[in-house]
């Protein structure tokens, strides 16, 4: 089925359920599998940075998908201090992912938290059309190993140090 506004009600949630499963399942799979070919590390760094404010993220919905690195802290001082060194980072990432990055410091989740964002997006795909998977397949790897190339460079710099609080 090709997934449209119209049908979407068709879906029930556990087919939604299965079919991001799925999408996830096969993306890994395709992932592991370009990852071995290349020699580079099996896994994704993601919630793994060692900074605990930080996370390298993907994020794939029904309108768009996304691929970047979240900053996540109660203290504001604290996640603007982090998102200024990303900031100063700035030409590096975009030269690194090839594009004009998004930037945002108060990024609102569905939640209703507030985190700050930098990242890419592909727009105009949905999780639920199996026929957009391969175009957002090949533009999460590609950018997840570029922000990962800068993240592994720049991590040293981009942790937040409790001496730079006083």
């Amino acid at each position: 089925m090709v997934f449209t506004e119209k049908n979407r009600n068709m879906l029930t949630k556990d087919e939604e359920k299965q079919l991001r499963l799925q999408f996830w399942s096969e993306f890994d799979a395709y992932s592991m599998q370009r990852k071995k070919r290349a020699r580079k590390p099996l896994k994704w760094i993601m919630n793994d940075t060692g900074i605990r404010q930080m996370k390298l993220k993907f994020d794939f919905d029904e309108k768009r998908a996304s691929v970047g690195i979240d900053v996540e802290t109660r203290n504001f001082d604290k996640r603007i201090d982090v998102f200024g060194k990303l900031e100063r980072l700035k030409s590096k990432l975009e030269k690194a992912v090839g594009q004009e990055l998004i930037w945002e410091l108060d990024y609102i989740l569905p939640n209703g938290k507030s985190i700050s964002r930098v990242y890419v997006e592909l727009e105009n795909v949905c999780i639920y059309q199996k026929d957009k998977w391969p175009a957002v397949t090949d533009f999460f790897y590609k950018n997840m190993l570029s922000f990962e190339k800068v993240f592994r460079e720049y991590k040293d710099y981009l942790k937040y140090s409790e001496a730079e609080e006083e």
